[in-house]
């Protein structure tokens, strides 16, 4: 009857599954509802197992957003183009802080006075252009993104780098205004960070810097867009809030000068008081993005997930283990039909009782740690 298997030696042998008893999967969850709840002269007389699984992974997803302790992390150098991409998983930030040589974290603030508009490539005359491949001729309907060129190509293998451009009806050279050095996308057959390593104008042929991974010969032409400077394409916007040098001055609080200027800074936007750096999330491209002062430093984005990323994350903590079983069958009686209403508000009742005490439960307060902060109110604090 015991639940734990493994001898402990084989526990502190292994170099995995620490501190796994504090949880109970959600395949476990699902089969102890269905003893429990679910059979003749029980709440739930009958119910197809899909539709439990359903609920419990709804269940598990909302209460991993504010009730578990689901918040992971990702640490990352920030690079010279001053952007993260965003998890697999990731659902919302909690916090972003940088690393200093003592590995104490410092909060970077959001910013909202900034972000990554579609940069609408315009003519001289400032009407839109609608010429994706620069061949003076309208090729959609849709507007075209300032520094996005698209070109045709015919159908290449993985055994050469060497591509060769689909002639426009022009007839023009299609690689007039291609750069060696422009990042390449727009097929999952050309891996990240792809370059144009050469141009040859004559034969209108292009040597990408990796080769593809894919055959995708005897397919249709295949249109690959190319961009200058970053693979994802940037507004004025972004490269101006990039530009811009972040300065830390040293004031000395104590100086006569400052006193002239006491309650005076008016106007102050505390988003920028302070020297630990901005960021904006970018929520279309999936990127985020900093000020120039955390370029080269060690960042750390703290996020949660909705813990239904993969089967191993698929846990429920102990303490919260009732509150699922409660959250389940609320969501199970609500949508059924012919269910008195009396019946769905006692376990609306019931749900939201054990919702509460999951949360006190894993808020996980010690009244060591309380008593500990209260001696500091009573400290007089001089100005």
């Amino acid at each position: 009857m015991g639940l734990i298997q493994t001898t402990q030696q084989d526990y502190y042998n292994n170099n995995s599954g620490f501190g796994n008893y504090q949880f109970t999967s959600l395949e476990d969850i699902i089969n102890q509802f269905i003893i429990a709840y679910v059979g003749e002269n029980k709440i739930i007389s009958k119910i197809k197992r899909a539709d439990v699984q359903f609920h419990a992974m709804r269940s598990l997803q909302e209460l991993s957003f504010d009730t578990f302790k689901s918040t992971k992390s990702q640490e990352i150098e920030v690079p010279a183009n001053l952007s993260m991409v965003l998890p697999q998983d990731y659902v919302n930030y909690v916090k972003l802080v940088w690393v200093d040589s003592s590995g104490v974290e410092h909060v970077i603030q959001p910013t909202s006075k900034s972000s990554n508009p579609f940069s609408i490539k315009q003519n001289n005359d400032g009407t839109y252009d609608f010429d994706t491949d620069n061949d003076s001729i309208y090729d959609q309907n849709s507007l075209t993104q300032q520094g996005v060129i698209f070109k045709q190509f015919s159908p290449f293998d993985n055994s050469s780098a060497v591509l060769s451009l689909v002639f426009p009806v022009s007839n023009d050279l299609p690689t007039g205004d291609l750069e060696v050095g422009m990042f390449v996308t727009g097929s999952s057959d050309v891996p990240l960070g792809t370059t144009i390593a050469s141009i040859d104008t004559v034969n209108n042929q292009i040597t990408l810097s990796t080769t593809p991974t894919n055959d995708l010969l005897g397919t249709a032409d295949v249109e690959l867009r190319f961009t200058k400077d970053n693979i994802f394409p940037t507004s004025d916007t972004l490269n101006k809030y990039r530009s811009q040098s972040s300065v830390t001055t040293g004031d000395d609080y104590d100086s006569d000068t400052r006193w002239v200027a006491e309650g005076k800074r008016y106007g102050l936007d505390t988003e920028r008081a302070q020297d630990n750096g901005i960021f904006f999330i970018d929520e279309l491209q999936g990127r985020i993005h900093f000020s120039s002062n955390i370029s080269g430093k060690t960042v750390i984005l703290k996020y949660i997930s909705d813990s239904l990323g993969t089967d191993a994350e698929m846990q429920v903590h102990k303490f919260a283990e009732e509150a699922m079983y409660k959250c389940i069958a609320y969501a199970i009686m609500s949508t059924r039909a012919n269910v008195q209403e009396y019946i769905v508000r006692r376990f609306q009742k019931d749900k939201f009782a054990a919702v509460r005490k999951a949360k006190l439960r894993l808020s996980n307060l010690k009244i060591e740690e309380l008593t500990q902060i209260l001696r500091g109110k009573s400290k007089q604090i001089k100005h």
